[in-house]
C-alpha cells in the first residue's frame, strides 16, 4: 500500500511541476525577467499570482488543478507516513517473534567444561525429506505445493530463510500436503532459530504420525542434545540406527553424545561407523584432538 501511495504521490508532484512551468512562463513574459526568477526561487509568489491573473490570463483551469493537486500532496503526506510506520511495526512484530534461546554450555561429568564440538566440526547432522526441486508456477486451477516452495530455501544443508521455511510448512500441514514430512522440516527451521522445544514438538508429530521415521529420530535427538539432554538424545539416536543400522548422520551424532558422556571409546566407535558409510567429519576431528586410539585410525593419519 505504501509503495502504491508513493507512486500517487509522485505523480502529483510531476503535474504541479506541469502547472507551475506553465504560470512561470506566463510570468516572465507578462512581468518580466525579475518577477519570473522571483517566481523561480519562490514558487509561492508564482502560485498567488497565477491565481490573481488567472482571469485576465486565462489560467483558471490550471490554477484549480494546480490547488487541487498541492492539497491532495499536503494530505497524502500524513497518510504515507503513517501507512509506512504501520508497516514497519508489522515487520518488527514478525521479528519480535522469533525465539532466541541461550546455548547451554556443554559440560562433562566432572564438571570441567569439554572441547567445544561445534567450533572443530560442522552443525550435527539433520535429515530433511522431500522434493528439493525449485517450485514452478502452478497453474491458478491447482494448489500451491508448499512443500516444494519451502524446499527452494534449502540450502547447503540449512534454510536460507528459516522464518519463511516455518511458513511454508505450516501451509502444507494445514492441508494436509506430506503432513509427517512437513512436520519433521519444519522442525529443522525451528532448530536453526534455537527454538529447540519447538522443534522437538514438531518431530514427536511427525513420529506420531509415521512411527518409523527414522529421519525425524535423529534430528529430535539433535535438539535434546542442544539442550543438553543426553540421554534422550542417546535414547533416540538408538532408535534412528535400530531402524537404519547404516545411517551415518545418526553414528555421527550418537558419536557425539558418547563424547559429552566420557564414554570416548564409544565416541570413536560411532565415528568409525559413520566414516565406512561416508562421512569421516567425525573421526578426523578425533585425529586432530587426539581423542580416539591409533588403531581405531587407521589409515586416516
Amino acid at each position: 500500500m505504501t509503495f502504491a501511495l508513493g507512486i500517487a504521490f509522485l505523480i502529483m508532484q510531476i503535474l504541479s511541476f506541469v502547472f507551475f512551468f506553465i504560470v512561470l512562463v506566463k510570468l516572465f513574459k507578462n512581468e518580466g525577467a525579475l518577477k519570473g526568477i522571483l517566481g523561480f526561487f519562490f514558487g509561492i509568489y508564482a502560485f498567488i499570482w497565477g491565481w490573481i491573473k488567472h482571469k485576465e490570463l486565462h489560467l483558471t483551469k490550471v490554477m484549480v488543478l494546480w490547488s487541487v493537486l498541492t492539497v491532495a500532496s499536503i494530505v497524502l503526506v500524513p497518510i504515507i507516513m503513517a501507512s509506512g510506520t504501520m508497516e514497519f511495526m508489522n515487520y518488527a512484530a514478525k521479528l519480535s517473534d522469533n525465539p532466541d534461546f541461550k546455548l547451554l554450555q556443554q559440560k562433562s561429568s566432572n564438571g570441567s567444561q569439554k572441547i567445544n564440538l561445534s567450533n572443530e566440526l560442522s552443525k550435527r547432522k539433520a535429515a530433511v525429506t522431500g522434493s528439493q526441486k525449485n517450485p514452478v508456477n502452478q497453474p491458478k486451477h491447482q494448489a500451491v505445493n508448499w512443500g516444494q516452495k519451502a524446499m527452494s530455501l534449502w540450502q547447503n544443508g540449512k534454510y536460507k530463510n528459516p522464518n519463511m521455511a516455518i511458513e511454508y510448512w505450516g501451509h502444507a500441514i494445514r492441508q494436509k500436503q506430506e503432513t509427517a514430512k512437513a512436520y519433521n522440516n519444519r522442525g529443522l527451521a525451528y532448530y536453526e532459530l534455537k527454538n529447540y522445544e519447538q522443534a522437538i514438538k514438531d518431530y514427536d508429530q511427525a513420529i506420531k504420525q509415521d512411527p518409523g521415521y527414522v529421519a525425524a529420530f535423529n534430528n529430535r535427538g539433535n535438539s535434546y542434545y542442544e539442550m543438553a539432554d543426553y540421554q534422550r538424545a542417546l535414547t533416540d539416536f538408538n532408535r534412528s540406527l535400530q531402524l537404519a543400522p547404516n545411517y551415518a548422520k545418526a553414528h555421527f551424532n550418537r558419536g557425539l553424545v558418547y563424547y559429552q558422556l566420557n564414554q570416548s571409546d564409544l565416541a570413536c566407535g560411532d565415528f568409525k561407523k559413520a566414516c565406512d558409510q561416508g562421512d569421516c567429519e567425525g573421526i578426523k576431528w578425533a585425529n586432530k584432538n587426539e581423542v580416539c586410539q591409533a588403531t581405531e585410525l587407521m589409515g586416516l593419519r
